[in-house]
Parts: C-alpha cells; structure tokens; sequence
C-alpha cells in the first residue's frame, strides 16, 4: 500500500531510552487499523549527543561524597543540562551541539523521506516534546532564515526542509521559556508558503498541555501574528490520577487517550486528503 503520510516524533529533555517512541507507535497503529499501513514513522534519538558530556558531569560532582538527593539532582544534571547545553554555543567533537542536534534531526527527515517513497515529498506530521518542541521551531526557523550553506542541520529537499509539514503537534512546550526578552517576538512561519492549497486548507499548529505540568505551556498569545501563523492550545489532563494533578503529566502524554484521540484525529484528517500524486514532489 502506498504510504501518504510521514510522522516524525521528537523526544524532551533528559535521557529517554533509543525506543522511547514505540508507545506512541504502537498505539496509534492499533487505533488506526488497516490506515496504519499508509502511514510511516520516523523518532529522533538527539540524547547521546549531551548524554556523554552529562555523565562526566556527574560522576565528578559525586567524587566528595557531598550531595544529597542524588535521584533528584541526576535528574536535573540530565534534564536541566539539555537546553543549557543546546543553547550555549557548547562545543563537541569542534562543532556546536546546536548544530549537531539539528543535523540529527535532519537526517532523520531524511530517513523518513527515504521510507515514504523515491521522487515522493508526503506531508509531514511532526510530534514535539517538552524541549523536542524548542528543537523542531529552531529548526523549521532556520530551514527559512538561516541559509548558509556550511549550516549543519540545514535541509536539502522540501521534505527535509519541512516545507510540506501539515500537522505541527507540540505537547508539554516549554517555548516560552527561551523566547526573547521584548516583543514583538516573530513567529516561525506557518504552513509553508509552497504547500498546495488542498494541504493548507488542512494544516494545523496544535499546541498540548496540561496545566498542572509546570514545564508545558500555552503559546498562542505569546507569539505575534505577523507570518499568519496560527497556534490552538488545547488543555488536557494528561495521565491517570494521581500523576495527572502533578507536574509528573509532563511524562504522561505518549499514553493519555485524549491525546491519543487528537493524534489520531490528525492523521485520519490527512489520510482523507486528495489528490495524492504518486510521482512528483509536492
């Protein structure tokens, strides 16, 4: 059966195990039925580039036995180190991890891509967590802004540049927190100016949280307009009770059945579309 649509999923801070999407694949797919077989998925596993450097970290940190609540502070070691280390200009290997963590992206566009067909550019569905939605904006930001050709990270087809993402699913975003200090604070744009207009019609920017996750946030008021980009914040409450009236929902969405149901909701929308062309690029 010929694949239509392309999902890459982006994993948060801290250090996830390489499977930490099957879950959410799994149970997506069996939601989906036999629609499953037109859809392909792509995670991007960026942990080890900080992972490696964070351990270090941490293994001289407990070298004068000085430290209480280890379980705790590894934690934040990890987690807490993601976006200091993504943002700072760190280098690894003589090359900025901010690059490094894009290229990883990239290529795993280009895996997906790869999947989905020769000579075919699907519509693209991103799923972006916690600082997995940080990541994904600065990306798309930089595919449209950031054009020098010695880039790392920088796209080399429409797919890898994801001018053909459709549905943009950020969960648990803590955007707001690396936004610039003073508006107006523009907007990455959109769906793409190029995406065929049967698409357009159908492209969604929906942003996830629960209130009670005190690292997920609303966005749509805190971006300007200026692009015509357009943000739904949509609030659930993610996990079961008792986790789901604590800051732990930020680790429940990949098994919460209303976002399950959206995810699944989004999909369906997009396999419905026509036309589908089979040979040539969108």
């Amino acid at each position: 059966m010929t694949k239509k649509l392309g999902v890459f999923i982006i994993h948060g801070m801290g250090d996830p195990a390489p499977d930490y999407a099957e879950v959410l694949i799994d149970q997506v797919t069996k939601r989906l039925g036999d629609a499953a077989r037109e859809v392909e998925f792509e995670a991007c596993y960026w942990a080890p580039i900080l992972q490696k450097q964070q351990d270090v970290t941490w293994r001289r940190l407990l070298l004068r036995d000085q430290l209480d609540a280890l379980a705790f502070r590894r934690w934040i070691v990890s987690a807490l180190g993601d976006p200091v280390s993504y943002l700072s200009g760190f280098f690894k290997d003589g090359k900025p991890v901010y690059g490094q963590i894009h290229e990883c992206m990239r290529t795993s566009l280009e895996q997906l891509s790869a999947r989905l067909g020769e000579g075919k550019s699907r519509p693209l569905m991103i799923l972006a967590h916690s600082l997995g939605s940080v990541i994904a904006s600065n990306y798309i930001w930089d595919q449209h802004y950031n054009k020098n050709e010695e880039h790392v990270g920088l796209g080399k087809t429409p797919f890898e540049r994801t001018e053909t993402l459709t549905s943009f699913i950020t969960f648990g975003s803590n955007i707001p927190l690396f936004l610039p200090p003073s508006p107006p604070i523009r907007c990455i744009p959109f769906p793409h100016q190029s995406l065929p207009a049967y698409l357009k019609a159908e492209a969604r920017w929906q942003n996830v949280f629960d209130p009670d996750d005190v690292l997920g946030y609303p966005l749509a008021d805190i971006w300007d307009d200026t692009q015509g980009t357009r943000i739904d914040d949509i609030s659930i409450n993610a996990g079961t009770w008792p986790l789901s009236e604590t800051p732990l929902s930020h680790t429940a969405y990949l098994r919460d059945d209303s976002f399950l149901d959206l995810v699944e909701e989004r999909m369906r929308a997009l396999l419905r579309l026509t036309p589908w062309p089979d040979a040539t690029p969108l």
